[in-house]
């Protein structure tokens, strides 16, 4: 009698040891699999702000191309600041008044070879620029590597700081 319980008591610890161990494999499997579903949500997110930015930038291209001061007006934040390829900085209010005024005016403009990388409500992008300045206006155009941030504010994506670096033609 004494050695069918001590054969129970083995049996007992043997499988209390596999509930153990199931347990404890549960408990780590968990937080992967919920780990899992979080990155899933915000692969989605990012997939929305990354359609959202690149709206922007073909609003941006259009604006540019039509001389649309408004629609400029609209798409840069109050902060933009710009730095084109000479290295002199441009704000908001100046980039606006020269496209007001004349003296900035495009003939053509094209983006490619766009790159998004989103980060919570912060965007960079990176992309080909192909321009044609206007018969009269005094800058060349040319082909440029742009890197532009924007931010979300308000539920909407604003350019808030872009750099120009003229390339190789």
């Amino acid at each position: 009698m004494k050695h069918k319980q001590t054969n129970m008591d083995k049996l007992k610890r043997i499988f209390d040891t596999k509930r153990i161990l199931l347990a404890v494999a549960m408990m780590l499997a968990l937080p992967a699999l919920i780990l899992c579903q979080t990155n899933g949500k915000n692969a989605n997110k990012k997939g929305g702000g990354e359609q959202a930015v690149r709206q922007t930038l073909n609003e941006l291209s259009a604006a540019l191309r039509n001389n649309d001061s408004a629609a400029l007006d609209r798409i840069y934040d109050d902060g933009y600041t710009f730095v084109g390829d000479t290295g002199g900085l441009t704000t908001k209010a100046q980039r606006l008044a020269a496209f007001k005024s004349g003296e900035m005016k495009f003939e053509s403009v094209s983006f490619d070879d766009v790159n998004i990388h989103i980060y919570e409500n912060t965007a960079v992008a990176t992309f080909s620029v192909t321009s044609k300045y206007a018969p009269g206006v005094k800058s060349l155009g040319g082909k440029f590597m742009t890197t532009a941030t924007f931010i979300k504010m308000k539920g909407r994506w604003q350019e808030i700081a872009a750099q120009s670096t003229r390339v190789g033609e």
